[in-house]
């Protein structure tokens, strides 16, 4: 390995939790990090080497940004594309690179990508409008149930209902939108993979998700799901068509449908992801050493599992906002094989994430069970 590599800046957009858990690995290895937050009181800011307070979407804060750095990936997408096409324009290195970022940040271009790559998705249609939305209803265009989406700035279950008769239309905003059609599935499962750009592929066992039905937000994330041998070839071969079709340098988490054992691609995050985060302990390399790997074209990590994981987020409560108390917190470490984690969130609000317990157990009932005991236990409200 060439030492040299790590003289190199990274700049990191975006400075949340998963920012956060990406500074732990870089600071592992001496990385020079700069990141850029819009929350001046970011979980990042006294972790990294520099830190900047600006606008993600504003086109001169980016290159501004990024020209002081030699490697720029994000946590986020919701940020300006333009300025990454310049920055590359620069002679800088953008990880996962822009158009795939571009692709990814419209879910009707992203849905588009899957139909023209072979990708198996549901079916949709897509609205300029609540006016083109209410025309196609008047043509009986539109089954209910559906499941309409904003085709940008959607995050952790907003921008995300289900529609269950067209009276549901009346509290939506007017927007670019799609509509889905409803599936049916047997399980929401999950792959992450990463990829180099030397070419290096390696995938992590296919993940389960439960979401929470109210906040549409996922609650808990069973590693390795379970599902048969076949199945879960069959999602990691997706992903990684994925991967390679969308030429993602760095993670992509690729969200499924099970039905029938038969697979269908929701949608993907070119970033870590909520649904990777047991492999901190639960794997070899976590999804965040792989995504600087990945970055920085090194040998990517073992992804090998090293037990059944359960990992809980854990979220605001309802009715509470402001400076945060987590109650009966002191749980956690009265379970064992639980591991802690919480993201420097000064204030809290209903759903928002402050931090997530992942459980290492033989046995997945095991895990499972106290998994739901702490869910229930562990209460994130304010003062």
């Amino acid at each position: 390995m060439n030492s040299m590599l790590f003289d190199k800046k990274l700049g990191i957009i975006g400075g949340g939790q998963l920012g956060k858990m990406l500074l732990a690995e870089c600071n592992k290895l001496s990385i020079t990090t700069h990141v850029i937050d819009f929350n001046d009181k970011s979980p990042c800011k006294n972790l990294c080497s520099k830190f900047s307070y600006g606008d993600l979407n504003d086109y001169d804060t980016i290159v501004n940004f990024g020209s002081n750095c030699d490697i720029i990936t994000f946590e986020i997408e919701h940020i300006n594309v333009d300025a990454l096409d310049t920055l590359v324009k620069m002679g800088k290195k953008v990880y996962p690179k822009p158009d795939t970022l571009r692709t990814i940040q419209d879910k009707n271009q992203q849905k588009k990508f899957f139909n023209n790559n072979n990708i198996p998705t549901s079916c949709f249609k897509y609205f300029r409008s609540l006016d083109d939305l209410n025309l196609s209803l008047n043509d009986d265009e539109v089954k209910f149930p559906c499941v309409w989406k904003k085709t940008k700035f959607g995050y952790d279950g907003y921008g995300v209902k289900i529609l269950k008769s067209p009276s549901d239309i009346e509290d939506l905003p007017d927007c670019e939108m799609i509509i889905e059609d409803f599936i049916p599935f047997d399980k929401e499962l999950s792959v992450i993979v990463s990829r180099n750009p030397s070419g290096e592929v390696k995938c992590y066992k296919t993940v389960e998700m439960e979401f929470n039905k109210e906040s549409n937000q996922v609650e808990y994330v069973i590693s390795p799901a379970n599902i048969s041998e076949r199945v879960d070839l069959i999602a990691q071969d997706l992903a990684v068509k994925l991967s390679k079709s969308l030429d993602c340098i760095g993670l992509l988490a690729v969200e499924m449908f099970l039905v029938d054992d038969k697979i269908l691609v929701n949608e993907v995050a070119p970033r870590p992801h909520n649904s990777g985060h047991f492999s901190i302990e639960a794997c070899e390399s976590s999804q965040f050493q792989q995504h600087i790997r990945s970055v920085f074209n090194l040998k990517l990590g073992d992804t090998h599992h090293l037990g059944t994981a359960i990992m809980l987020n854990l979220v605001g409560s309802e009715g509470y906002k402001g400076k945060v108390y987590y109650e009966n917190l002191d749980n956690v470490f009265n379970c064992e094989f639980a591991h802690l984690h919480l993201y420097g969130k000064k204030e809290t609000r209903p759903n928002r994430k402050m931090g997530h317990v992942t459980i290492i157990c033989d046995k997945f009932e095991d895990s499972y069970e106290r998994a739901k005991h702490l869910k229930k236990t562990i209460k994130v409200k304010s003062i």
